[in-house]
């Protein structure tokens, strides 16, 4: 039961007691010399350009974001750039007409004569020659990550329904459920809640399809299954289901353990059209998501791990011969996790993470001679992508850029901007863009030293005639990694603009660096990783000339466990601390959280299945150093946070408290793990700057 919803509240406590510059993003033609440095309200005057999509012939469509701070709300709009119209890619595009309320996710026809949107929910299709617009699909709930067949005939999309895939059920379940007083929910098993949202076992996701005219009514693809499709653990990179380029069956990921919520075993699954029978085709006992089709279709590919029970296994790509049904090529010999991908002829095009930039890389699967992919762009950081004969659109940003859409010629590996959304915003801003720093880690498993990354940020003006405050912010994961791009959460601009160095390292445990870097993590979660920490702070201390008095570190999720972590063990290097869902109790937290896949694998086994598990799970909590607590804590939670439950806050703001330490919690009623409502993350990043700013003076 979600709790009442209110206003966030500020708990106060206590009184106060070697460098390179990566290379800019190829042919950006705009300056970057700018009036001021960046403040807070400037993070919300940035658009969020996202989903470019291409057509048939060569037109692009996208969406671009606009936070309406008044309404609390981001609202999308498409737009739309003409190749067939102009002869080529010209001009700077135009926004579609499709009246009020937003709309996303656009998806051109097969013909390229119509878009399919989402609005209010549903799916729309407008006509491009006549920019007349229809609804498509009317289902309760809504409905979302629609694709066209590739015949054009027909629709295929998500919604929530019964496990039965029964309509007239469905509609009885949801009166019923709305008709009655009682909020309470009676709980069988261990996925009931994720993320932020409760799941109710008798409300699930299933694959439909409509025809496109909307002449029918929508057809349940998997009625019966009593799982989400896709997996709902959100681990497909793209779309969780793809068509068959005969548009006669459709291939879909699932996850046939969801309601014991520690396997990780996903499954891909093919389903006809002209019977509705399902077949099941992976046998892999650990994750498998992202199905596409080749062009021809005669393979499907997918995104696969290899080890059950570990979320941050290496993604590897596969291709199985649908006639054998045979996994005939991988990527296994590749050092590197595959992301988002699309068939381009008989190769795939990947995006790729490596040293904080995602590229694209294009892979030979039935090449003669293996070799390594080929990288087709360096130094950016694509967000997703579509390919267009040799022509590749894509969104990407750096640290210093917000997002806009480029063109890449693939032979040549250039960029040339396509939209100039935040042209304005970039001008009016001086940004400097994040500075790659290498320094000497922990050591590895072989005792040897290990090269270890950071990305730096200095603020307009800096010399090294004054020493200057440091933030010092600590990634989640812990196996994900600080990238050289724009964000709108933990955006480090915000701390440069108030005249801080931001300083992000990528220490043990981070992704981009090798599968083996990220492994070493699991099991030691505060041993070399705190060593890389430290060490990587030193070396920034010394590069950017900060001042070791007034530096505060800040994470959130295993960041805010980290600085937990640091606050009881390191305390002295530190001004003061901030948290943002912090574990902060493991022996608590990790048994109440929703995926308990993950802490079965990160700390090698369930605390009752032996005492080497228990010590373990004892040893690597923050609150056992509680007593060591001496400088200033600031907490910030959310209360549907699922993943790390709220108590963990509660518990280190009241530690804090009742040893007399100054501490303030900012708590959000209507918030989970992320600060997402454009008013609440405009009062976390004055509230948490503030803070900042307090302890460093």
């Amino acid at each position: 039961m979600r709790a009442a919803q209110g206003p966030p509240v500020i708990i106060k406590g206590s009184p106060e007691v070697s460098m390179r510059v990566p290379a800019l993003l190829a042919a950006t033609t705009l300056s970057l010399l700018a009036q001021r440095p960046m403040q807070v309200d400037d993070l919300f005057k940035v658009k969020r350009v996202a989903d470019p999509q291409v057509s048939s012939q060569g037109d692009l469509a996208y969406q671009v974001g606009s936070v309406d701070l008044e309404a609390n709300k981001v609202v999308s709009k498409l737009w739309i750039r003409w190749a067939k119209k102009n002869n080529g890619m010209t001009g700077l595009g135009f926004p579609l007409d499709l009246g009020e309320g937003g709309q996303s996710r656009p998806r051109f026809s097969p013909d390229g004569g119509s878009i399919a949107y989402l609005k209010g929910g549903q799916v729309w299709v407008v006509d491009l020659e006549t920019n007349q617009a229809r609804q498509v699909t009317k289902v309760t709930g809504g409905v979302s990550g629609h694709q066209w067949s590739p015949d054009g005939k027909w629709i295929a999309f998500l919604a929530t329904t019964v496990p039965s895939g029964d309509p007239a059920e469905n509609e009885a379940y949801l009166k019923a459920q709305e008709a009655s007083k009682v909020k309470a929910r009676h709980i069988t098993n261990l996925m009931y809640r994720h993320w932020d949202e409760w799941k109710d076992p008798k409300q699930v996701s299933h694959l439909f399809i409509q025809k496109a005219d909307g002449s029918d009514a929508p057809r349940d693809l998997t009625r019966g299954f009593t799982t989400d499709v896709p997996h709902f653990s959100d681990v497909a990179a793209g779309d969780g289901f793809a068509w068959a380029p005969d548009s006669q069956k459709l291939c879909f990921e699932s996850h046939p353990e969801q309601s014991k919520g520690f396997s990780t075993n996903g499954e891909l699954y093919e389903v006809s059209l002209s019977d509705g029978a399902v077949k099941k085709l992976t046998t892999n006992p650990a994750m498998d998501s992202t199905p596409s089709y080749s062009p021809d279709g005669k393979y499907l590919a997918w995104r696969a791990q290899r080890r059950p029970g570990f979320e941050s296994d290496k993604w590897e790509l596969w291709v199985m011969d649908r006639a054998t049904g045979k996994v005939v090529a991988d990527t296994r010999a590749v050092d590197m996790n595959a992301g988002n991908y699309a068939w381009d002829g008989n190769a795939l095009v990947f995006v790729g993470d490596a040293a904080a930039h995602s590229d694209l890389y294009r892979w030979e699967p039935f090449a003669k001679k293996k070799g390594k992919p080929a990288r087709l762009t360096a130094g950016l950081h694509v967000e997703g992508f579509a390919t267009s004969g040799e022509k590749i659109l894509l969104t990407s940003s750096d640290t210093a850029t917000p997002p806009e859409v480029y063109e890449v010629i693939a032979k040549e590996g250039k960029a040339r901007p396509l939209t100039l959304h935040n042209r304005g915003i970039r001008e009016d801003l001086k940004l400097n863009r994040a500075e790659d720093l290498w320094f000497e880690g922990g050591r590895d498993a072989n005792g040897k030293p290990s090269k270890v990354h950071a990305l730096v940020i200095k603020p307009q003006g800096w010399t090294k005639d004054k020493t200057w405050p440091v933030a010092f912010l600590i990634h989640g994961g812990p196996q994900g990694a600080w990238m050289d791009s724009w964000g709108h959460r933990w955006n480090p601009q915000a701390w440069v603009g108030r005249g801080f160095v931001a300083v992000m390292v990528n220490p043990r445990g981070s992704t981009g660096y090798g599968q083996a870097f990220c492994d070493a993590i699991s099991g030691d979660w505060n041993g070399t990783v705190m060593v890389d920490l430290m060490k990587g702070l030193d070396a920034a201390l010394k590069a950017v000339h900060g001042d070791p008095k007034r530096v505060i570190a800040a994470g959130g999720s295993y960041g805010g466990y980290a600085v937990n972590w640091l606050a009881g063990h390191y305390s002295d290097k530190f001004a003061a601390f901030v948290s943002h869902a912090g574990i902060y109790n493991v022996e608590s937290m990790q048994v109440a959280t929703e995926e308990l896949w993950f802490p079965k694998w990160e700390f090698k086994g369930f605390p009752w299945e032996s005492k080497k598990a228990a010590a373990l799970w004892r040893s690597s909590s923050p609150h056992t150093n509680a007593a060591l607590f001496k400088k200033p804590m600031l907490v910030v939670h959310g209360e549907q946070d699922f993943r790390v439950v709220v108590t963990e806050g509660l518990q280190l703001f009241h530690t804090h408290q009742l040893r007399g330490i100054p501490s303030e919690l900012l708590y959000f009623p209507d918030e989970g793990h992320w600060i997402l409502k454009p008013q609440n993350s405009q009062l976390w990043y004055n509230t948490v700057l503030g803070w900042c700013e307090r302890w460093t003076k």
